[in-house]
């Protein structure tokens, strides 16, 4: 989360969310610095929140609660913990403020649409899609795919696969993007080029894949 806060720069206000009785401080004085001067906030989620699965995640984010506490923000940048964006990057988050919903395109082998590890999204379309579509009467899909459909039907502004391959990669390579999301898993025979690229990548290589 540091390493975000340090990339974005000062204008950006980091969120974490989380369990109430899960939160512990961490014994970091530069995490301790960045919540003392407000660049990062602590907002606990409702008790009863479930995150232990995808399915889990996909019901929570299809629910308006999320989307109205951050609702107030033009733009919200979602990071999963096996995400990150390189700081060598000539593009800024900034430069795709243009978009409703951006992240790495996925290679349509797997399924449809974009994967939204680390994502770029419009809190307050995402609020009005959660207010007035039923994720639960879907298909089985999880939540960046049914966002990005319902985004599409709307005519929100949605990136080419060039402009999103720019933002983020996971699935479909591209050579210098802004982030990545778990290369490890979709991109390890290009591990090299991508470390060379994007050192930071080195944060992400001993997590477990979920």
């Amino acid at each position: 989360m540091l390493h975000f806060a340090t990339v974005l720069g000062p204008a950006w206000s980091l969120v974490l969310f989380t369990l109430e009785k899960h939160w512990k401080m961490p014994y970091s004085p530069a995490f301790v610095r960045a919540v003392q001067r407000g660049q990062i906030k602590i907002r606990f989620l409702p008790p009863a929140t479930e995150l232990t699965t995808s399915l889990h995640v996909s019901d929570f984010l299809t629910r308006p609660w999320i989307w109205e506490q951050v609702e107030s923000a033009h733009r919200v940048l979602m990071f999963q913990l096996d995400s990150i964006i390189c700081s060598r990057s000539l593009y800024t988050v900034e430069a795709f403020f243009e978009y409703d919903f951006i992240s790495a395109p996925n290679d349509p082998t797997y399924r449809d649409g974009h994967s939204g590890g680390l994502s770029l999204r419009n809190p307050k379309l995402f609020a009005a899609i959660t207010k007035e579509v039923d994720f639960r009467q879907s298909t089985g899909e999880f939540e960046d795919q049914w966002f990005y459909k319902e985004a599409m039907r709307r005519k929100a502004a949605l990136p080419t696969r060039r402009v999103a391959q720019e933002f983020s990669v996971e699935t479909i390579y591209h050579d210098k993007p802004l982030g990545y999301y778990r290369p490890q898993r979709w991109q390890h025979d290009r591990m090299k080029e991508i470390t060379d690229w994007c050192p930071e990548v080195g944060m992400l290589v001993e997590r477990r894949e979920v």
